[in-house]
């Protein structure tokens, strides 16, 4: 039973994202695309680039972050019509 744990283990760390060797704008990039499996470790790095950030860095990337997450301002965005996706 420990062997199949071991390597169930091992085969799970072998597909995780590193996004410690990720650069800022590509985890930018990656948000909302992130596995439900690897979002804790996407937030953890992510918040620790927040932290070490000067506050008027973090400002702007706090603004730009959510720029980015309201999507298109000129109407050009998709959106379903009577929850029928026709």
């Amino acid at each position: 039973m420990k062997k199949l744990s071991l390597i169930l283990l091992s085969a799970v760390a072998a597909f995780a994202v590193d996004y410690s060797a990720m650069s800022t704008e590509e985890l930018r990039a990656a948000r909302g695309s992130v596995a439900e499996a690897d979002r804790s470790s996407f937030q953890g790095e992510m918040q620790s680039r927040m932290q070490a950030l000067s506050p008027e860095e973090r400002q702007a990337a706090s603004s730009s972050m959510r720029q980015s997450r309201s999507g298109a301002q000129d109407g050009s965005g998709s959106q379903m019509r009577q929850g029928r996706g026709r």
